[in-house]
């Protein structure tokens, strides 16, 4: 393997994270033209409907992307969307090489990109840092080939298994850093969610305020027999209100959030059924948060992608449980994390390819 190859792809991986958060439903790319082992260009998708990250590259390159090759953390497009299709330009620019890790798995792509710059004398490599490029577009992917979103369940849980103890006023878990974390990925997501009994126990806002803020995400709500207040926090800050519900008097009740009418099933609205909605209104990574009972029927569900629990080193004896019924035992094939004074457990591909 080309240790430069892999060198300036990492590159192009810290150029697509700077648009995380803004780019959905389309995936993070970064690009960058080398010439003589020096980089002339570089660029990133900042959005839809903005040039894609090897226009910017190639724009900045000028006259040195001749004989230049561009590496680009997905393949280049070849079909009309928003912008033109980017091999076009490769093309005309006279770029000798493309290196990018993975295809774009996209119907409209899927190979196509790196076929035409192939039929046009480029040389194409990919498959280098694959598997790093898999987890940068880990939302995208999992949209674009199963039109559902990706599903990370986050929880705060002390040693003893409990997520709070509302009779007692304790409602905070995690240490300042762990809670840091948690507002930097809300500010990644497009929606986070939640069951209506946080919202009764917790009253929460949902809001990303700890870290720069690209953009606050929708926030929904499962609350199937419209007990949510409407005067509830979390219709009064930043970002747009989805509920879920089975009544069809849920406008009438919440005229200003976005109403999912979904059918019931053994007294539950299905979680594929949600999941469903949420890709077809283009939301591609969803943050689920609570309470203990949406979180049980979301592991009962297997749709689960990763799990990030922050476990606190303390104990508050009885309390909310993070689950709050049997379950199948389930192994995480897991790492752990010091985050201040508690400690993540993160998990991925739990359920495979769901």
């Amino acid at each position: 393997m080309n240790k430069l190859d892999e060198y300036f792809l990492k590159e192009t991986f810290t150029l697509a994270r700077k648009a995380e958060g803004i780019v959905s439903p389309n995936p993070l790319v970064g690009a960058c033209v080398v010439k003589n082992g020096v980089v002339v260009g570089r660029g990133y998708h900042k959005g839809p409907g903005t040039p894609h990250a090897e226009v910017e590259a190639i724009t900045e390159a000028g006259d040195q992307a001749k004989n230049a090759t561009l590496y680009v953390s997905l393949e280049p497009c070849c079909h009309h969307g928003k912008t033109p299709p980017c091999v076009g330009l490769i093309e005309s620019r006279g770029i000798n090489r493309v290196v990018a890790p993975i295809k774009d798995p996209n119907p409209l792509v899927d190979g196509k990109g790196f076929k035409y710059l192939k039929s046009k004398g480029i040389r194409v490599s990919y498959g280098i840092l694959e598997e790093e490029a898999k987890e940068l577009n880990a939302f995208y992917l999992k949209y674009i080939t199963k039109k559902t979103p990706y599903l990370i369940l986050k929880a705060a849980v002390t040693i003893d298994g409990r997520i709070g103890d509302p009779n007692r006023g304790i409602f905070k878990i995690s240490g300042d850093e762990s809670e840091r974390e948690v507002h930097n990925l809300r500010n990644k997501v497009d929606a986070v969610l939640i069951g209506i009994g946080t919202v009764l126990t917790d009253n929460p806002v949902l809001t990303v305020r700890k870290v720069k803020i690209s953009k606050q995400p929708y926030k929904i709500i499962i609350d199937p027999h419209l007990k949510c207040p409407a005067d509830a926090k979390i219709f009064k800050r930043g970002g747009k209100v989805i509920l879920v519900t089975t009544k069809k008097a849920a406008k009438e009740k919440y005229p200003d959030a976005e109403i999912w009418n979904l059918k019931e099933r053994k007294g539950l609205i299905d979680v594929k059924d949600i999941l469903k909605r949420a890709g077809e209104e283009n939301i591609t990574s969803i943050m689920l948060e609570g309470g203990s009972e949406t979180f049980t029927q979301f592991v009962k569900s297997k749709m689960i992608d990763k799990y990030l629990l922050f476990f606190s080193p303390s104990f508050i004896g009885k309390g909310i449980p993070f689950i709050d019924s049997p379950l199948k035992r389930l192994y995480l094939d897991a790492i752990v994390k010091r985050i201040g004074n508690d400690f993540l457990i993160e998990a991925a591909h739990v359920h495979g390819n769901n």
